[in-house]
């Protein structure tokens, strides 16, 4: 049985599809399936973690869902945190209601949180509004694929917009690559559509459409190269995908583009906008993006029979316990999101209790020096499981750690575990007596700076028992304890 994903849509997003064709879709989703029986509103806010702060979604609805049939272009990863073995580049870093588990529970379901890559919406998709107090959902929309695009089941209308050549299924022909339509019958093309903004003046046999889209239908032949492109670059050294053109009233071109970390306070202090669970984007000028690369993914398979609802997952599992495996990831993380041009690049990260300072830096091959505002969220996850690791193998709990890396390859880490670290200055009083507890129970020597950060603390009022202990916050909670040192 194919694997029906389930995805919110916000009012605008319904808008667009509706109104402007728009045919991409990406964020939190899940198996169709596994909530069939739930209509009310407020179990599927639950369910579909939409009470995060700012939310567009609220319980007096309507509540816009899209049911989209999976494809052989449709990847599917679990939504988990940076913990979690199957974190990808970091994982997910969202507000609560999200935990990082990959599991949702809500409205009687217990079911698995995924997250899909930016695609192109499927042919026969279905947009549906949900409304309090009401049994059965509302069919807005069916998509019928990019030659005739969304049927508003309302006025019976289409409007299709022009498909985007970087996302979805694309043949290459002799004179450019195209974005299509496949039909398959028994698990196997038979025909294919081409969908042009003009008429091709180097292939004959298109005709125009109504909606002045160009479009010609051809019978399947095995020679056709069939792919969905991957052009990925980085703007300002956050990596990034390229979605669509666009035009605006002071640029002809631009280009949408998301985020390849999908981490909410990284996305947010680089000026990125929430467009889905997990998935953030901007508009770029061609000529900030550096270090483009286009990949072709081509369908294994186009049989969806045993294709799961989760199509991909790592190949090594993150091991948290492994301080090997974390500190690869945290270098891997920062090489991925400082500036092109990096020669040296080192992070000092002080994490005392709960509370983590940073400062990053990178030499770039012009010999100047860059200051990295921010780091992806997952790094400091890392560094802070580090120390855990530390603590549990009874070594004495470091203050500071420092990370440095060259472009070779070459990596140090140093730590400090002994000396009073460099931001003190920024520590809140509560979390010196966490971090005195947690020395203590470690049986290793508190140093006396410490003692007498939490003597002072104590003089000046500070609340806090003798036994206070470490506590385990989950990510989402860790992001309001971190702050990064101002230049």
């Amino acid at each position: 049985m194919t694997t029906t994903y389930l995805m919110a849509v916000s009012d605008s997003q319904a808008s667009a599809f509706l109104d402007n064709g728009y045919d991409l879709i990406a964020g939190f989703a899940v198996d169709a399936a596994a909530l069939a029986d739930v209509t009310d509103v407020s179990k599927l806010l639950d369910v579909l973690q939409l009470r995060f702060p700012g939310s567009p979604f609220s319980d007096d609805g309507p509540l816009h869902v899209l049911h989209l049939p999976a494809d052989a272009f449709v990847q599917a990863r679990p939504a988990v945190g940076p913990l979690h073995p199957q974190a990808f580049r970091g994982g997910i870093i969202e507000p609560a209601p999200f935990d990082g588990s990959g599991i949702v529970e809500g409205g009687g379901v217990r079911t698995e949180l995924l997250m899909l890559d930016p695609c192109r919406i499927t042919t026969g998709s279905r947009l549906w509004s949900f409304i309090p107090g009401e049994d059965e959902p509302i069919l807005r929309g069916v998509y019928h694929g990019i030659t005739y695009g969304w049927e508003n089941t309302e006025t019976g209308t289409f409007v299709a917009g022009v498909p985007s050549p970087f996302a979805g299924a694309t043949v290459k022909r002799a004179w450019g690559d195209v974005p299509c339509d496949v039909e398959l019958e028994d698990d196997q093309p038979v025909a294919v559509t081409l969908v042009c903004p003009f008429e091709p003046e180097d292939e004959e046999g298109f005709e125009q459409l109504e909606n002045q889209l160009w479009a010609k239908r051809i019978a399947y032949d095995e020679s056709f190269s069939i792919y969905t492109p991957l052009i990925t670059a980085q703007l300002s050294g956050i990596p990034v995908r390229i979605l669509r053109a666009v035009s605006t009233e002071e640029h002809p071109l631009m280009f949408q583009i998301v985020s390849l970390v999908p981490d909410a306070v990284y996305c947010t202090a680089v000026n990125f906008q929430r467009w889905a669970g997990g998935t953030y984007t901007a508009l770029a000028l061609p000529e900030n993006l550096e270090n483009q690369n286009k990949q072709e993914a081509s369908p294994v398979s186009w049989s969806l029979a045993d294709r799961p609802a989760a199509t991909t997952h790592r190949t090594t599992p993150l091991d948290i316990a492994n301080p090997n495996m974390l500190v690869q990831e945290a270098f891997n993380l920062l090489g991925q999101t400082t500036p092109p041009a990096w020669t040296e690049l080192s992070l000092q990260a002080q994490i005392i209790g709960d509370h983590i300072s940073y400062e990053a830096n990178a030499k770039l091959s012009n010999g100047q020096g860059a200051r990295l505002k921010i780091v992806p969220t997952a790094v400091l996850h890392y560094l802070r499981q580090l120390k855990k690791l530390r603590t549990e193998a009874c070594e004495a709990p470091f203050f500071a750690i420092v990370l440095q890396a060259v472009r070779d390859g070459q990596g140090s880490v140093s730590l400090n575990a002994e000396a009073e670290p460099p931001y003190a200055d920024q520590v809140p009083d509560t979390e010196w007596a966490r971090e005195y507890a947690l020395v203590k129970a470690s049986g290793h020597p508190v140093p006396q700076w410490l003692v007498a950060k939490v003597s002072k603390a104590t003089s000046t009022g500070s609340s806090f028992g003798p036994g206070a202990t470490i506590n385990e916050r989950s990510h989402t909670d860790l992001t309001s304890h971190i702050s990064a040192v101002p230049e």
